[in-house]
């Protein structure tokens, strides 16, 4: 029986483990042992309820948006007749400034995926009052997105703080939260209060960053440290970049906007002394206009090995059932043929702000892979593109890193002029699983999991974009030796 497993079964991995398998139930049966059956009938109730509760939370979203789109239409009406919409219409023609931040509490809040950009079209919000646009400086409101005609804070209870909140490492899903209240600013007013707050006082270090690179734990490491300001991933600063790349505002208008968004997101706060941002992968092309704005700021940016980055990004999307059911659909050709908007989709998330649109590279083709690879190629060549160009930008190999994390972190404090007393508190975050939730079987072997097929197309990826193949070590000039 075994020549006939063998001759049935190519020598993989997986098949290996099935002759394992096979050889160990016959050893079973030969010693008198019983298998038990699986428990379809349980398995089937699983599958069930899965189904139900994504087709419940499907249904609960479908209709969230069209309650919102009812109570839209309705506003209309209502403020136009209570004088709420002269208001606002006289605060974005500049007539009405102490009185141009309106706020409006949140009613009702629904997000389809925990990590889509921040949208105005997350919340159902009524109208609660008007008040001068100095309230946004108040420690329990911060900066949550941009629109083309509006900048949307968000407000959220006295006693709470996204900045500290326990909820999430980013900083958008902590807004998303907590938020009790939308406060929306036109924009003359949010440039007018912007411009007099001027340039971040105090030391400001910008973080781009690849996906699943370590940059997280980073950004822990400065949160430990007393007086320092984290604001992980910006989704005020998201939305701009995709208002710019997808033509809504003008090269100009873009640049001020993008100035008066730093200087909001630093604002003045007497409980910091310094300010840490780290920026989401996709907008790692922002880096470039924001080193021309603020050039007295420190810049950084991490990276990991590609391969392990590619796979480790595919353990968190299998995760959750929904972008596990994206992967499924991106992965296979005929169902990606009949929505092809899912790889569109995933593309324009997760490359489209970073990518060169390379003739030899058709999203619409890529497999959920090949998205991920394009996505790490994208902003690893923004940044190499940057120092070309004579920026001053320091890179950080999340393997080199962890060598030996606690002397590469007393590295990275001294380049930043962060006293070394504050090595201890920060090296506490290395004795936290960040990755406490993510499945670890991608990380046994990549070769293993990942089809020579997949592969290629992931070598021709980055091979289109002058870099090194799946898995080979790729140093970025500026490279830091923490050593």
């Amino acid at each position: 029986m075994l020549s006939n497993i063998l001759n049935n079964y190519s020598p993989t991995w997986h098949s290996f483990s099935r002759i394992q398998y096979i050889w160990s139930s016959q050893d079973s049966r030969n010693m008198g042992s019983r298998v038990e059956p699986n428990n379809y009938l349980e398995q089937f109730s699983k599958a069930v309820n899965m189904v139900r509760d994504k087709v419940k939370q499907i249904f609960i979203f479908v209709l969230f948006r069209i309650l919102r789109r009812l109570i839209l239409t309705l506003q209309k009406f209502t403020w136009a007749v209570s004088g709420v919409e002269r208001i606002r219409r006289d605060a974005a023609r500049g007539l009405q400034f102490k009185q141009s931040a309106h706020v409006q509490e949140i009613f009702w809040k629904r997000k389809f995926l925990d990590h889509s950009v921040a949208d105005p079209s997350n919340f159902i919000t009524t109208h609660k009052g008007f008040r001068p646009p100095s309230c946004i400086f108040k420690p329990n409101v911060s900066l949550y997105c941009m629109t083309r005609k509006e900048a949307i804070f968000v407000e959220t209870k006295e006693c709470e703080s996204v900045y500290r909140s326990k909820h999430s490492w980013f900083l958008y899903q902590n807004q998303y939260h907590h938020a009790v209240n939308v406060i929306t600013m036109p924009l003359a007013s949010f440039h007018k209060i912007a411009s007099d707050v001027g340039n971040p006082r105090v030391p400001v270090t910008w973080m781009g960053c690849t996906m699943r690179s370590g940059s997280t734990l980073i950004s822990q490491m400065m949160h430990r440290i007393p007086g320092m300001l984290v604001l992980p991933e910006p989704d005020a600063l998201t939305t701009l970049a995709f208002l710019y790349k997808n033509k809504k505002i003008q090269a100009n208008e873009y640049q001020q906007l993008l100035a008066s968004c730093v200087r909001l997101l630093c604002k003045p706060d007497d409980r910091y002394s310094a300010v840490f941002v780290k920026s989401r992968p996709c907008v790692t092309s922002l880096m470039e206009d924001i080193i021309k704005a603020f050039p007295r700021f420190r810049y950084l940016f991490m990276y990991r090995n590609s391969s392990k980055s590619v796979m480790s990004s595919l353990s968190v999307l299998h995760q959750d059932k929904a972008p596990m059911a994206m992967c499924f659909i991106m992965d296979n050709n005929i169902l990606s043929t009949i929505l092809p908007f899912v790889r569109s989709y995933f593309y324009y998330i997760n490359v489209f702000l970073n990518d060169k649109s390379l003739s030899g590279i058709n999203h619409k083709k890529l497999s959920t892979t090949g998205i991920l690879t394009a996505a790490w190629a994208a902003s690893v060549a923004q940044i190499a593109e940057i120092r070309y160009r004579g920026y001053n930008v320091g890179s950080i190999l999340y393997e080199d890193f962890m060598n030996n994390p606690r002397r590469s972190l007393s590295v990275l404090l001294n380049i930043l002029d962060i006293r070394s007393e504050h090595l201890a508190p920060a090296s506490e975050a290395l004795k936290v699983d960040f990755n406490k939730s993510v499945s670890h079987e991608y990380f046994m072997d990549s070769r293993r999991v990942m089809s020579i097929e997949h592969r290629l197309e992931a070598d021709n990826i980055l091979k289109a974009y002058g870099l090194s193949k799946l898995g080979e070590r790729y140093e970025i000039s500026g490279l830091l030796k923490l050593e």
